[in-house]
């Protein structure tokens, strides 16, 4: 009888964990020829599923349901807009480049900005940003369920900035530096950000939105040092040391996100997805992020499903990473992000002024990423484009792949909680 429990005892100590890294062996090795020593395990594995069962039901919230089964998702079958004529028109034209893209193209000085209403919004959501940030992090109230110090911030943060859409409503596509500048500061990630803001604003914020607040903030942070040398100096100095991003931090925040941009909201999957470094730099991520953001924007607004994807492939064109951004879309829709991409600005109607600032934005990425050649001839040779495929539509662009892993700490971020 006390062979018959210590043997008892030993399997429990198996399962749980407990045993040395001797034991273990020890006891896998009688696992191997003793019967009774496998019906104790068996018998304490099903002793544990109904001890599970005994617990209170509880439904599990509709964020993790919904996220849980994205993942269980098969991703895009991509084969066909692959072998598109775009697509092998970029495969003849690709070359690898010498040089990376190390940040401070982008950068202009705040007291080049002409508008002093425009200046005072890029500083003081600066400023409430930086105050934000700690408010959303993992080890914060908010992300285990006490949303009042950010339903506070929320609200003050919205006052100063309410006049916003006035500045909106007056952005054109502009090759002005400091004018692309302030738009890349403001309307790549910003208006998302503002969504959820306002939830919390008005109370009804959750646990899902914490989350996707948190990494909103830090990328609007990031894109808006990449944007001004003078905005926060010391941030900008280790933003711009080797530090290499991997396309994790990118699946984290995008697989199940719920994304808005200005009025209309869409939820994001992650499908065919290649796991290794996509920056160097936090500079140079918050320049992808940026152009995932503008992309994100013109999709997400036009998704006839709710929904959208995001690809990261690296495989797909030799030498460069593929980021896509698709969605079902109905022709109406189409129309207009094919005018957009292919159109001139002055000829496209008022309400998609915004929008063709975001594919000038990511027209002028692109002409820093490949700094040998001219945003014309990169979209000429679909380093970046646009394609219908059946009744889903794509945007794409290729940045310079990353071999291989150098010297650096590798970026991580901190995660919210949820």
């Amino acid at each position: 009888m006390i062979i018959l429990e210590l043997s008892k005892q030993q399997a429990i100590d198996y399962l749980t964990g407990s045993m040395s890294a001797e034991e273990t062996s020890q006891f896998e090795s009688v696992l191997e020829s003793d019967i009774s020593a496998k019906e104790f395990v068996a018998t304490i594995s099903d002793d544990w599923s109904s001890l599970a069962l005994l617990a209170k039901q509880h439904p599990p919230g509709n964020d993790l349901r919904q996220r849980t089964l994205l993942l269980t998702q098969d991703p895009s079958d991509l084969t066909e807009f692959l072998e598109c004529p775009e697509l092998n028109q970029l495969r003849s034209n690709y070359s690898p480049l010498q040089d990376r893209y190390l940040g401070g193209d982008c950068l202009a000085d705040t007291n080049d900005i002409g508008n002093t209403k425009t200046k005072d919004i890029l500083f003081r959501s600066y400023e409430n940003l930086l105050k934000l940030l700690p408010l959303v992090t993992g080890n914060s109230p908010a992300a285990f369920g006490d949303f009042s110090s950010l339903c506070k911030l929320a609200d003050q943060y919205f006052s100063p900035i309410e006049n916003l859409g006035e500045v909106y409503s007056s952005f054109l596509p502009n090759e002005d530096f400091v004018e692309q500048s302030i738009q890349r500061a403001l309307l790549a990630s910003l208006p998302s950000l503002h969504h959820f803001l306002e939830r919390a604003q008005s109370g009804k914020v959750a646990l899902s939105d914490v989350r996707r607040i948190f990494y909103l903030c830090r990328d609007q942070l990031k894109i808006m040092r990449a944007s001004f040398r003078d905005l926060d100096p010391p941030k900008l100095a280790e933003d711009e040391l080797l530090r290499v991003h991997g396309t994790h931090l990118l699946r984290q925040k995008w697989t199940g996100a719920h994304h808005a941009y200005f009025s209309s909201s869409s939820q994001a999957s992650c499908g065919n997805f290649f796991e290794g470094p996509i920056s160097e730099r936090c500079v140079e991520f918050a320049e992808y992020d940026s152009n995932l953001y503008c992309l994100a924007n013109l999709v997400a607004s036009r998704s006839s499903s709710g929904g959208f994807s995001l690809e990261l492939i690296k495989d797909a064109i030799p030498g460069c990473a593929l980021a896509i951004v698709h969605a079902d879309m109905n022709i109406r829709k189409d129309e207009e992000l094919s005018a957009i991409a292919t159109k001139s600005p002055t000829s496209l109607p008022t309400p998609l002024a915004k929008d063709a600032c975001l594919w000038s934005l990511l027209q002028n990425s692109m002409s820093r990423g490949f700094s040998d050649h001219a945003a014309k001839n990169l979209l000429e040779a679909s380093f970046f484009g646009k394609k219908r495929v059946g009744n889903k539509s794509y945007l794409w662009f290729a940045w310079p792949e990353i071999a291989n892993i150098q010297e650096g700490a590798v970026a991580s971020t901190e995660k919210p909680g949820q």
